[in-house]
């Protein structure tokens, strides 16, 4: 003999779930308690894993697949972090991977408070006992602020950094490939603006030279006083100073390194012509190709700091300590002391050698990175990115800004090598012999 409703209950569908912990018909209000206590309990352990069991089975089995493949990229994740950090690093400093994930921690947020809503429903609260109501319906409202409030203030924040990155860093221009050089030569310029103007003026040169491979860094000095800068033949100034900058006179006297800057901005429009689409300057532009020409070196980017909005960055990142060192810059004394934006900038700009600065300078910078608080970074998120953006002018694409970050990675297991244009290397910066410094930037960066 069969037995249809045997056969019937083989054949009923699976939606939705027929579990024990689906029947509450019957039950008492401890009963319905205990069921909500194990409803709750399995929210917190599998999301989804509720409906599974006492909702509607085929989205409960939806969600567990997602929740164990998130489960498992954050696994994949921790391993690669271990493994082979630059990749997970790539990812988050490009502006397709922030977008990658925010759109999926917002995706996260809406399923989270569905879900978790849901499990309000099904936990049938109004049948509890009088004792449990409040105490089930407020865990489940906090579990669903702290899941989808974390997700959407991570996506918030993926999104912050991707504004950043995008109004910091220019794209590629279309159909043009960004080939990884040997040696990535970056031009790094502290500007200040002139009192009552608007005008920036360069108050420190130093170039970044980094193995594409290894990430060994070498950083130089230039001198603001550098005269006499042979052009590279394909720079448009070459045609004006085909001896070098200086020879024979100048529009911007006294003809220096800090002079050309002012001179190629204020002729800019005849001497570099075009649209520019990629954050440069024109005088960004002369003083790298004059630099270029001095040290015998390819620089392929220009990074300019804004020493005034570097300040507001400082502030937003709740200042530095700093140890000042015999002889103290002017307005300073010597030892250990906390420095607010406006302080650092003041320490910074402070009178000495160039070396003096860019000494200073590193000091300052390394100080930031060590000890800048990671609570305190992610609650003023919004205004330390603000305040970088500000600070930073660069026509370093995004998709190398990438491969840079890597390769710092690398290069904090090597140490850094530092080469500085002054004397005695560099006694008379008027009229430097160009000979002797290419050949001690040559073997640096051998």
């Amino acid at each position: 003999m069969s037995w249809p409703g045997r056969h019937a209950e083989r054949r009923r569908p699976l939606l939705p779930a027929d579990g024990p912990l689906a029947r509450t018909r019957g039950r008492s209000s401890e009963q319905m308690t205990r069921r909500a206590w194990i409803l709750v309990a399995l929210a917190v352990v599998l999301p989804g894993s509720p409906q599974t069991v006492a909702g509607n089975r085929a989205v409960g089995r939806v969600a567990v697949a997602i929740v164990a493949v998130l489960w498992a990229l954050l696994l994949t994740a921790v391993l690669v972090q271990v493994v082979q950090a630059d990749v997970l690093v790539s990812i988050l400093t490009s502006s397709t991977g922030l977008t990658v994930l925010q759109v999926g921690l917002l995706v996260l947020a809406v399923g989270w408070l569905a879900l978790t809503l849901d499990t309000l429903r099904i936990a049938r609260v109004l049948r509890l006992t009088p004792f449990a109501r409040p105490i089930v319906a407020g865990v489940l409202v906090v579990l669903a602020v702290v899941g989808a409030g974390g997700a959407t203030w991570g996506a918030y924040l993926s999104g912050v950094a991707r504004g950043a990155i995008v109004s910091v860093f220019p794209e590629a221009p279309p159909g043009k490939a960004v080939a990884a050089p040997a040696r990535y030569g970056i031009l790094l310029v502290g500007t200040a603006r002139k009192p009552g103007s608007s005008a920036l003026v360069p108050q420190s040169v130093s170039v970044l030279s980094v193995d594409g491979t290894t990430g060994r860094t070498v950083t130089i000095g230039v001198p603001m006083q550098l005269s006499r800068m042979p052009f590279p033949a394909s720079s448009p100034m070459h045609r004006l100073y085909p001896k070098g900058y200086g020879v024979g006179g100048c529009i911007a006297k006294p003809c220096t390194l800090r002079s050309l800057y002012s001179e190629a901005q204020a002729v800019g429009d005849s001497v570099y012509p075009g649209r520019r689409t990629d954050h440069s300057s024109p005088g960004d532009d002369a003083v790298r190709e004059a630099v270029e020409g001095a040290l015998g070196i390819d620089l392929q980017y220009t990074v300019q700091l804004d020493q005034d909005a570097f300040g507001r960055l400082v502030d937003a990142l709740g200042g530095t300590t700093l140890t000042v060192r015999d002889p103290p810059p002017p307005g300073f004394a010597a030892g250990e002391q906390h420095l607010g934006g406006a302080r650092v900038v003041a320490f910074l700009r402070g009178a000495g050698s160039h070396d003096g600065r860019v000494r200073r300078t590193q000091q300052v910078a390394q100080a930031l990175l060590t000890q800048a608080n990671p609570a305190n970074v992610l609650l003023q998120f919004r205004t330390v990115a603000a305040a970088g953006a500000g600070a930073v002018v660069t026509d370093l694409p995004q998709s190398v800004l990438s491969d840079l970050t890597v390769l710092s990675l690398k290069a904090r297991s090597q140490p850094l090598k530092q080469v500085e244009l002054d004397p005695p290397l560099v006694p008379k910066p008027a009229t430097p012999d160009y000979a002797v410094i290419r050949r001690v930037v040559a073997a640096a960066v051998r």
